[in-house]
């Protein structure tokens, strides 16, 4: 019933600056992203007592394994650093990133998964340990190519 209550989510790919805010509607070749887990990283701690058994869980976001979809792997301690509008321009993440080096585009899209791992911490009747528990989601992102061509 404990764990019922515990109702861990699935934590979404979070991927900075956001391909919506170029014109181009897609991230860059060489350009820096910022990766993180976006939503809930901690959840309880919640409580059940049923006959002689007291058990207690809380569970938090330990680390997170980003399967970037060009064959790249990146994992972050923790949830990683949110990007936000006042991060450096074209600045790499503190703790977690990634730069693609091959477009997805124009054949397609890269499927980003997040794979975020719970530490749910428990006790029972005084006794205490630790389940890991991973869940995944993910999220598709445009990747291309942009090229400049200086006249004079």
């Amino acid at each position: 019933m404990a764990v019922a209550k515990l109702q861990l989510p699935t934590v979404a790919p979070g991927i900075g600056p956001s391909p919506d805010l170029n014109k181009w509607n897609m991230a860059v070749v060489g350009y820096p992203l910022w990766l993180w887990a976006d939503g809930a990283t901690r959840v309880g701690p919640v409580s059940q007592a049923v006959a002689n058994l007291s058990v207690s869980l809380d569970a938090s976001v330990t680390r997170t394994v980003f399967r970037m979809g060009d064959g790249s792997t990146v994992t972050c301690d923790g949830t990683g650093t949110k990007w936000t509008s006042s991060a450096p321009k074209a600045g790499k993440s503190p703790d977690c990133g990634h730069v693609y080096t091959k477009p997805s585009l124009p054949k397609g899209q890269y499927t980003v998964t997040a794979t975020s791992y719970w530490a749910v911490r428990w006790t029972i009747n005084g006794s205490a340990g630790v389940i890991t528990m991973p869940m995944s989601s993910s999220t598709a992102l445009p990747v291309g190519e942009l090229q400049v061509l200086v006249t004079r």
